[in-house]
């Protein structure tokens, strides 16, 4: 008995032996395939004037090449472990991103995966930048894209030279936010995303109270100090898919995703007292410190409307919020 399970034991090892050397043949054959695979994608970058990207299944950057640095801004070292979408699509794109890679199903029809589109991507110096992008599966799961930025031609005698590139500034130059034509940009795709998906969203148009008996106290630099530090907390403190411009001297726009007026409004008074809480004096002020009034309009598939109605619906909020004298978000009647 006792030869016999020596027997089995030298059989069971010889066995084990086996599978571990064939198991490690394969592993050699698979990182070798890999590596040529590679290899073969290195070379493509190279010989090629568009940036290469690769993220997973859940959307973290993989790999990024040298020409995706010189489009974007980004380092392999910045972007490597990010979110393609956070890190590239702008906020008002996004989801409609997220909901066509996650929801992708090989064979079936996509508007972004398996064709090239024409699209907005983020600098990172917050530019959107017109691109050409083309995304297909990758084996073993996640994506691969190609991206080539679409050059911006402007007509001689313009702003810039004959044949050179132009962008028309999407950021305010003081705070860094968007501005109003970023503004009218996103607002105009976000009202088509309402129309195709169902979305909905507040906008939050925010004045400082008092801004011009403040700047006469006080001076202009010490009031673009304050413009810059209220641009500061309201960007700091919004949540992740808000977005925040400066569309006027003092005053500023909100968009709040997936808001109704009535967690729009508690959102805004959170931002308000966040600015009281800077405590920035202004004698003028009943309070003895700087505040902002606020006023509240709804965007979605039952209140579609252009920009400037829109905008106008904001305001009319925000001077029912100063008559009211509560200090608290108005929303239009």
């Amino acid at each position: 008995m006792v030869a016999l399970l020596a027997v089995l034991l030298v059989l069971v090892v010889i066995i084990g032996v086996g599978y571990e050397v064939t198991s490690r043949g394969r592993r050699i054959d698979a990182s070798a395939l890999l590596a040529i695979r590679d290899r073969e994608i290195a070379q493509i970058m190279e010989a090629t004037d568009e940036g290469f990207l690769s993220f997973d299944a859940v959307g973290t950057i993989t790999s990024w090449s040298a020409n995706s640095q010189q489009i974007f801004g980004w380092s392999a070292a910045d972007v490597v472990g990010r979110k393609m979408t956070e890190t590239l699509i702008p906020v008002l794109h996004r989801q409609a991103y997220e909901n066509a890679l996650t929801g992708y199903r090989p064979g079936t029809d996509s508007a972004i995966v398996d064709r090239r589109v024409e699209t907005a991507a983020l600098h990172s110096d917050g530019r959107e930048i017109p691109v050409t992008m083309i995304i297909w599966t990758r084996d073993g799961g996640g994506f691969n894209a190609f991206v080539r930025e679409i050059p911006t031609v402007v007509p001689a005698g313009d702003d810039g030279p004959a044949g050179g590139r132009a962008t028309i500034p999407l950021t305010d130059p003081l705070t860094s936010l968007g501005n109003r034509q970023l503004l009218e940009k996103d607002l105009a795709v976000y009202e088509g995303q309402v129309t195709r998906y169902g979305l909905r969203s507040c906008i939050a148009l925010i004045d400082i109270d008092e801004f011009k008996e403040f700047n006469d106290r006080y001076g202009r630099e010490k009031g673009d100090e304050v413009i810059v530090a209220v641009a500061e907390r309201l960007a700091s403190r919004s949540r992740s898919g808000d977005s925040v411009y400066r569309v006027g001297g003092d005053e500023f726009i909100c968009l709040l995703p997936e808001q109704t007026l009535e967690t729009g409004a508690i959102a805004v008074d959170r931002m308000r007292r966040n600015i009281e809480e800077l405590a920035i004096p202004n004698e003028d002020s009943p309070s003895g410190v700087l505040t902002v009034s606020a006023g509240l309009a709804l965007l979605d598939a039952e209140h579609l409307k252009a920009t400037g109605e829109l905008l106008k619906d904001a305001e009319i909020a925000l001077g029912r919020s100063r008559e009211s004298d509560d200090g608290h978000s108005g929303a239009p009647a």
